[in-house]
C-alpha cells in the first residue's frame, strides 16, 4: 500500500523515478559511509583500548564494558528504531539517528572518566540503532528488484569491511602527527563527530524520503525486555572471569537474563504488535540468515577485540602498525563481497555460507599458531581467509533475511538482519573475551608477581597491558621487569591461540550445519521480484527527495 500525496500524480516506487533510478548508486555510497561509521565504532576502538587503559586506568572489565555498552544498547533498540523509521520516514530516522551519534561522539572526544566514556558509547549506540537500519531499506527502495540482490552484497561487504578498516583509521589518528599528539585516543571519537557531519549534509541533500503506512506501533515492553536480558547475560560473562563464576553477582546476572530473554520470546509471541514477529521464523531463508548473522559475527567481532591487543601487546606493533596489519582482511571482503550474490545464485546460499564459515574455520586455525615470533606473512594468510570467508557468508545471509519480508516492511527486515549482527557481535566479544581473560589468568606465572605490591600484582594478573605497563615502571629491577614483560606476552599469546581455536570449532560446527539444513531453504532464497514494491513516499517533491 502506498501513501499518495495530495494534489499530486500517483505515486511509484523510489526506484522506478527517474530522478532517483539516476543517483541510487550515489545514494549506496552515501549509504554504505553512514554503516562503515558504524560499524568502524566497534573494531576501531579496539585499537584505542591500549591508550584508554593508560589514561583511565581501566581494568579488563571495563574495557570490555566500553565496547559492549555500545552494542548492547545498539542491539537492544534496533527493533524499535526500524518500525520507528517504517512509520514516521526511514530518512528522518536517519538523520536522527546521524545527531545522536555525532553527540554521543562528542561526549567521548572529552571524556575524562571510564563512565563518561561508557556512557558516551551507550548515546552512540543510540544513533546507530536508527542509522543501520534505515541504511538497508533505504537501499532496498530505491533500487530495482534485479539489482536489489548486488546493492545489498556491496552493502554487506562494506559492513565488515568497516569492522577491518576502523583499526587502520584510528590507528592513523593515535600516531603523532601534526594535529593531534600521540596516543591521544579522544581523536577517534572525534573523527566521528567529523564524518557525521558530512555523511548528515549528504542525507539532508540527496536522500529520499520513503515509508510504509501500515507499520505497526512500537513495543516498549518487548524494548525493555531484549535490553535487560541482554544486558544482564553480557554481565555475567565478562564478570564470570573477575568474580568467579559461582559469585552472587554473576549468578544473579545469568538469573536476570533468563527471566528477561524467556520473558521477552513469550511476549513476543503473544502482543498484538510485537517487535519482533516471531512467524518470520517460519521462513527457512530468514531464521537461516539470522542464524549464519549472528555466528558469523559472534566469531569476527570476538576476533577483532583480540587482534588488536595481540597486535600491539605481544608483538609490540603501534596503533597505526596494528591498522594495516588488518588490511588484507578489508581488502579480500571488498573483493569478494560483491561476486557472493552471483554465486549463491548459481550454488545455492547454503552451499555458498556453509563453504565461508569452512574458510573462516581454517583462518582461524592459522591463528592458533601465530605467537610472538611469527612471520607476518602467516598473520597475513589468516587474515585473508578470514575476509574470504566473512565476504561469502555475510551477503547472502543478509539477502536471505530480506527477501523473506515484504519490502513495504524494509525497515523491521533490516532491523532484524542488523540486531543480529550486534548481538552476535557483542556476545562474541564477552565470550571469547572472557575465554581469553580466563586463560590469561591462568597462564601467568604466579612466581613472576613476587614481590610486586598487592595492586600491582593483582593488575597484572588481571590482564596483558597493566602487567607490560608495570614491567615498565623504571623502579622495577630490569631483569624481574624484562621477566614480567615475556611472561605477560608469552601467557596471552597462549590465551589468544585458545580463544580463537574456540572460535574455529564454532565456525567449523556452524558451517556444517548450514549445508545440511540449508538444503531445505535454497529454494526461499530468490529475486526479491517476488516482493510487492509497495514503498511509500511521504513528503517528497517530483523527485522524491526531500
Amino acid at each position: 500500500m502506498s501513501t499518495v500525496v495530495p494534489d499530486a500524480a500517483p505515486e511509484v516506487p523510489l526506484h522506478e523515478q527517474p530522478e532517483i533510478h539516476a543517483r541510487r548508486w550515489f545514494l549506496l555510497g552515501i549509504m554504505c559511509l553512514s554503516l562503515v561509521m558504524v560499524v568502524m565504532a566497534v573494531s576501531g576502538l579496539n585499537v584505542a583500548i591500549p591508550s584508554i587503559q593508560r589514561s583511565l586506568d581501566a581494568s579488563s572489565s571495563d574495557l570490555q564494558w566500553i565496547v559492549d555498552s555500545y552494542a548492547i544498547i545498539f542491539a537492544g533498540l534496533l527493533l524499535s528504531a526500524g518500525a520507528i523509521g517504517d512509520r514516521f520516514g526511514r530518512k528522518r530516522a536517519l538523520q536522527g539517528g546521524l545527531v545522536l551519534f555525532g553527540l554521543g561522539s562528542l561526549l567521548g572526544t572529552f571524556a575524562d572518566s571510564v563512565e563518561l566514556v561508557i556512557v558516551s558509547r551507550a548515546v552512540m549506540g543510540v544513533g546507530a540503532a536508527f542509522i543501520m537500519p534505515a541504511t538497508l531499506s533505504i537501499i532496498s527502495a530505491v533500487f530495482p528488484p534485479h539489482e536489489r540482490s548486488k546493492a545489498i552484497a556491496v552493502w554487506a561487504g562494506f559492513a565488515g569491511a568497516g569492522g577491518a578498516l576502523g583499526p587502520l583509521v584510528v590507528g592513523f589518528l593515535l600516531t603523532d602527527w601534526w594535529v593531534f599528539p600521540a596516543y591521544w585516543w579522544g581523536a577517534a571519537f572525534l573523527f566521528n563527530v567529523v564524518t557525521v557531519a558530512i555523511v548528515l549534509t549528504a542525507v539532508t541533500i540527496w536522500s529520499p524520503r520513503s515509508k510504509d503506512d501500515e507499520a505497526t506501533p512500537l513495543d516498549p515492553v518487548g524494548a525493555v525486555l531484549s535490553i535487560v536480558g541482554l544486558a544482564a547475560l553480557l554481565y555475567g560473562i565478562i564478570e564470570g572471569p573477575v568474580k568467579g563464576w559461582t559469585s552472587v553477582e554473576v549468578l544473579a546476572g545469568f538469573a536476570i537474563a533468563v527471566v528477561g530473554l524467556v520473558g521477552f520470546v513469550f511476549w513476543e509471541l503473544r502482543a498484538e504488535h510485537p517487535m519482533l514477529p516471531m512467524r518470520f521464523f517460519r521462513n527457512g531463508g530468514f531464521s537461516l540468515g539470522s542464524g549464519v548473522i549472528t555466528f558469523a559475527f559472534f566469531v569476527m567481532f570476538g576476533f577483532f577485540f583480540l587482534v588488536t591487543q595481540f597486535l600491539q601487546f605481544v608483538r609490540g606493533y603501534s596503533p597505526l602498525d596494528a591498522g594495516v596489519a588488518t588490511l588484507p582482511l578489508a581488502a579480500a571482503l571488498i573483493v569478494v563481497s560483491p561476486r557472493s550474490a552471483l554465486l549463491a545464485e548459481r550454488l545455492g546460499a547454503s552451499r555458498v555460507m556453509g563453504v565461508g564459515f569452512g574458510f573462516v574455520a581454517l583462518g582461524f586455525g592459522v591463528f592458533t599458531q601465530v605467537d610472538a615470533s611469527s612471520s607476518y606473512l602467516w598473520i597475513a594468510l589468516g587474515l585473508v581467509l578470514l575476509g574470504i570467508g566473512m565476504g561469502i557468508t555475510v551477503a547472502p545471509a543478509t539477502g536471505s533475511i530480506m527477501a523473506a519480508v515484504p519490502l513495504n516492511k524494509a525497515g523491521v527486515g533490516s532491523a532484524v538482519n542488523d540486531t543480529t549482527r550486534e548481538v552476535g557481535g557483542a556476545l562474541g566479544i564477552a565470550v571469547l573475551g572472557s575465554i581469553a581473560n580466563s586463560a590469561y589468568r591462568s597462564g601467568v606465572d604466579a612466581d613472576l608477581l613476587v614481590g610486586l605490591p598487592e595492586a600491582a600484582a593483582d593488575a597484572a594478573s588481571e590482564g596483558v597491558g597493566a602487567a607490560i605497563q608495570i614491567a615498565s615502571d623504571p623502579r622495577l629491577p630490569a631483569q624481574a621487569a624484562d621477566a614480567l614483560r615475556a611472561g605477560a606476552q608469552g601467557a596471552f599469546s597462549d590465551a589468544f591461540n585458545t580463544s580463537l581455536g574456540v572460535a574455529g570449532v564454532v565456525a567449523f560446527v556452524i558451517g556444517i550445519l548450514v549445508l545440511v539444513v540449508g538444503r531445505r531453504t535454497d529454494e526461499i532464497v530468490e529475486d526479491v521480484d517476488s516482493e510487492p514494491d509497495d514503498v511509500a513516499l511521504a513528503d517528497a517533491g517530483p523527485d522524491g527527495a526531500s
